[in-house]
């Protein structure tokens, strides 16, 4: 029975958001644009990403993107601010490893990516009519 219980809470242990490692001291501010990718993948990537990589060859500009976190659920994104060449400006901090955002889930089986953790955010350009007209 000990074995079971040491199993499951390894189990448990190992798929927790924490194997991201802590957070980089450093605050920074970042743009980022929104990739609607035909999977799971981190789909936020620098301008300067997009621009080096502009036709994805290899995945090379999936492999650059980056997930982005919530500090706190207050500051989750609204649906509204998914969509294609979105732009946001976001102050955080990325993770020290790669990862998945904190309540990550999905039944595919990403690529771990950089994670983003903002504690706010300024949409730059919105591309979905909803957000335009709440402004």
């Amino acid at each position: 029975m000990r074995i079971v219980f040491a199993l499951l809470l390894l189990t448990i242990l190992s798929c927790s958001s924490s194997k991201k490692g802590g957070l980089e001291p450093q605050m920074q501010t970042i743009e980022l644009h929104y990739i609607a990718w035909a999977c799971d993948c981190a789909n936020w990537a620098t301008q300067e990403d997009i621009a080096e990589n502009p036709h994805n060859y290899g995945d090379s500009l999936a492999m650059n993107c980056i997930f982005v976190e919530p500090a706190n659920s207050s500051l989750a994104l609204p649906d509204s601010l998914h969509y294609p060449r979105d732009v946001i400006r976001f102050t955080g901090q990325f993770y020290r490893e790669m990862g998945f955002p904190k309540n990550y889930h999905s039944f595919q089986d990403p690529e771990p990516a950089r994670v983003f953790r903002y504690t706010s955010y300024v949409v730059v350009r919105s591309n979905c009519k909803d957000y335009k007209d709440l402004e």
